[in-house]
């Protein structure tokens, strides 16, 4: 068979599929996606938009029309690879940006698995989270355009798939019939328990640390909370000497309002927060792989929020690493963790109660050896990736 996968960070959610299905000598794989990459099994193609969106457009389309244009260039993407005969049988398509717009016009006769994260809601959702009343009337509707090519793409999938029931249940009742739940999973082999990691990263040795309190995110935003974790870590550092904060990300904005002038959620936080005990934050960027996984291995103590929004990766990640987690008491973050306790919850918008809570989690060494066993048999048993790749294979070629 052939397959197609279309996302614009490959390979995203189908890492796993693609490389297990290109393995076979039975099948044949090509991808298409905004980015440079080369790979032995697998027909790697690059899109690239035109132009950007017009400044002139209508403030509501500016995404649309981004959209639009990604979805544009990856149609002809598919052309090309139409011309070198290469038509595929099934197409899974990560379906924002508008990457999977016009697939059905360049393969019509292929069967459409689409990939839905989110579908927008300007109100009780994470829009309003942490301000209820900063959503005006025009935000509200400029956040409902974004729907428009979400609801194109549900139109032209014959399935869908969504990580989370959480996050199915944002995509309207209309379109319930065409889903179904699978989460893509984590590499649990990989992800593992090892509490004798090393301490040294480069040039930062942690290794006479007594207390190390990590939190790892994509960026430093309100959208996973950092504004309110570093006002909690302010007062920590103040009372626990022997404490230390980790922090990995990017000091980059994916999801939130972007402040103005250039200035960022991190260079706010330390203006505001003259007095932190700064030589005892480390800020350590966006770490490899295997230096990340260290980082949550030798963690004391690692703190995950998040508005209801997209779970992050890096939950899962933590509780496979058997950490022991404090995280936002939100419901994608209830679905993740499961009906078990693995973890300390707490609503990070009362920010002297997540200090609270934390602090008590330090303490609690006894309560830690089982929340950290409970963490990672839950993300054995609920996200495996050696558990869920033959699901997917399954709808890749039974077609269910």
């Amino acid at each position: 068979m052939n397959f197609l996968f279309v996302h614009r960070d490959f390979p995203g959610q189908f890492g796993a599929l693609a490389t297990h299905l290109a393995k076979s000598m039975h099948h044949r794989v090509a991808f298409i996606t905004s980015q440079e990459v080369a790979s032995e099994d697998i027909d790697v193609r690059t899109f690239r938009p035109k132009r950007s969106a017009s400044p002139n457009t209508h403030h509501y389309l500016h995404a649309f029309e981004a959209g639009v244009l990604n979805g544009q260039a990856v149609y002809e993407a598919a052309h090309k690879l139409r011309a070198d005969l290469f038509i595929p049988d099934v197409i899974f398509a990560h379906c924002g940006w508008g990457t999977s717009l016009y697939l059905r016009e360049a393969f019509p006769t292929a069967r459409l698995v689409g990939y839905f994260e989110w579908y927008y809601h300007p109100h009780g959702s994470d829009a309003d989270y942490l301000e209820p009343n900063a959503v005006t009337p025009d935000n509200a509707c400029r956040i409902r355009t974004l729907n428009a090519p979400l609801l194109m793409q549900l139109e032209d999938v014959d399935l869908g798939l969504v990580p989370t029931a959480f996050q199915a249940r944002t995509l309207p009742q209309s379109y319930q019939h065409k889903l179904r739940i699978l989460h893509d999973g984590v590499d649990t082999d990989y992800f593992v328990p090892n509490r004798a990691a090393s301490r040294n990263f480069g040039t930062l040795d942690l290794s006479d640390v007594k207390r190390l309190l990590t939190f790892a995110t994509r960026g430093m935003e309100p959208y996973r909370g950092f504004p309110q974790f570093m006002q909690a870590i302010d007062g920590l550092l103040r009372m626990d000497k022997d404490l230390h904060v980790a922090i990995a990300g990017e000091d980059a904005t994916y999801y939130s309002r972007m402040l103005p002038d250039g200035d960022t959620y991190k260079a706010k936080a330390l203006r505001e927060l003259p007095q932190l005990a700064i030589e005892r934050v480390h800020f350590m960027g966006t770490l490899p792989r295997d230096s990340y996984r260290r980082l949550l291995q030798i963690s004391d103590l690692h703190v995950y929020l998040t508005v209801p929004f997209v779970p992050s990766w890096s939950l899962v990640e933590a509780m496979a690493c058997g950490c022991h987690i404090v995280a936002s008491d939100t419901e994608p973050v209830r679905e993740v963790l499961g009906t078990d306790i693995c973890a300390h919850l707490t609503d990070f918008r009362d920010v002297l109660n997540l200090e609270k809570v934390i602090q008590r989690a330090l303490a609690s060494v006894d309560e830690s050896h089982r929340l950290r066993a409970a963490a990672r048999k839950r993300a054995e048993m609920a996200f495996s990736q050696t558990l869920l790749l033959p699901q997917w294979e399954k709808i890749a070629t039974d077609g269910r």
